[in-house]
């Protein structure tokens, strides 16, 4: 089967997902999620791509973009790539590459889609990791220091974050939001929707309700949605 061309659609957000190679680990001390984060911001600022959030894992980093054009999402991930792999092949004397194949992205609806997956993020390493990267058992975001969930909740302000409209929509003061933010990440997601994140980002969908899916869908010849199981329905010509 052909490989779906990739989705972009300027001035929306994406969720956008790497992965190392063979489950290889991508991070062997804090010093190395220093340095992602720091290309991270270099390569957004570089490209005019607006940074919503991240998560980093031991095998994966996960980001929430909003690029202006339809290049400059992948001359960000692109640039981010390959100045990874060169710093992390010249600390540990290493060489080719660390990452499985091309990066993985879906465009996400505003207006719930957007936060749902930035709780998303906070929950990622309760969901892929069984212990956090010195060992301690990780029950919360809140024990892991490498995702945006202590920006949005107010524990650690990062001027690289531009809050996307889903976080200003919910309240009226700084305050309000981070508070508002914290019931919401506390509360978590239910299985559905992270069933529909995890399917979205790992097919290239796009990510949100039927309307949303429609309106992206008349603005492409590519399918947007997975497709129903089982066969199509036989359509008879009539004689």
């Amino acid at each position: 089967m052909a490989r779906l061309s990739r989705l972009v659609v300027p001035l929306q957000a994406h969720y956008v997902m790497l992965s190392a190679n063979d489950g290889a680990l991508l991070f062997n001390q804090n010093a190395d999620y220093e340095v992602m984060l720091k290309f991270i911001y270099e390569q957004c600022v570089r490209e005019g791509v607006l940074l919503h959030g991240y998560a980093l894992l031991d095998t994966q980093v996960h980001l929430l973009l909003t690029p202006n054009t339809e290049m400059n999402l992948s001359r960000v991930m692109q640039g981010l790539g390959r100045s990874y792999v060169r710093y992390f092949n010249q600390c540990y004397a290493r060489s080719g590459t660390l990452w499985s194949g091309r990066y993985k992205s879906t465009v996400v609806q505003p207006a719930g889609w957007v936060k749902n997956c930035l709780i998303y993020f906070d929950f990622l390493p309760v969901l892929a990791l069984s212990k956090g990267p010195t060992g301690e058992v990780v029950s919360f975001a809140g024990d892991y220091e490498w995702t945006s969930h202590t920006h949005f909740v107010g524990l650690r302000v990062n001027g690289h974050i531009t809050p996307h409209a889903d976080v200003w929509n919910l309240g009226n003061t700084p305050f309000a939001r981070e508070e508002q933010y914290a019931q919401l990440a506390k509360a978590g997601l239910d299985s559905g929707v992270i069933n529909q994140i995890t399917t979205a980002i790992q097919g290239g969908w796009a990510l949100g309700d039927a309307s949303f899916i429609a309106e992206i869908q008349a603005q492409t010849h590519r399918r947007v949605a997975k497709a129903k199981p089982g066969r199509p329905p036989l359509v008879r010509v009539a004689p």
